[in-house]
């Protein structure tokens, strides 16, 4: 693959692991939001731990959210870049219609040997025949 299309190939992965990213970032603030940041103030000022852990509750399940979205987005940017881009080297390199016009180029070139072979001997055949009639033409007259 050139470099052009390496490039190509990997701002794409960088534009949808980034989106991925700023999407599962988003969640996380939104999680700080809702229910960490006030469940980290009121651990600051010393309130009981199960009433803290129901505040941060949400907001943990949402930032819980967004970090598996990144990972499992980015995971799946990979994927679909690394696929997309093994496919269109093979489409290019394994080109079906390029093949058979290699197949069918061989297969002339060979059915052409093939007919020149066939002249040759047909050619040496009436060779023979024509000095078998001579020989036998001297020989009818000797006699």
């Amino acid at each position: 693959m050139d470099a052009k299309r390496s490039l190509r190939w990997a701002v794409y992965y960088v534009v949808l692991a980034g989106v991925t990213t700023l999407v599962a970032g988003a969640l996380v603030a939104a999680g700080w939001v809702v229910g960490l940041g006030s469940a980290y103030d009121q651990l600051a000022d010393g309130a009981t731990l199960s009433s803290v852990a129901g505040t941060a509750a949400p907001g943990l399940a949402l930032a819980l959210v967004g970090v598996v979205l990144w990972a499992v987005g980015t995971v799946a940017a990979f994927v679909r870049v690394f696929t997309a881009a093994v496919e269109e080297q093979m489409r290019e390199r394994f080109d079906s219609e390029k093949v058979k016009s290699e197949i069918l180029s061989v297969l002339d070139d060979r059915l052409s040997d093939v007919e020149h072979d066939m002249s040759e001997t047909r050619r040496k055949i009436d060779e023979l025949k024509r000095e078998d009639v001579a020989e036998e033409f001297e020989f009818g007259q000797q006699n």
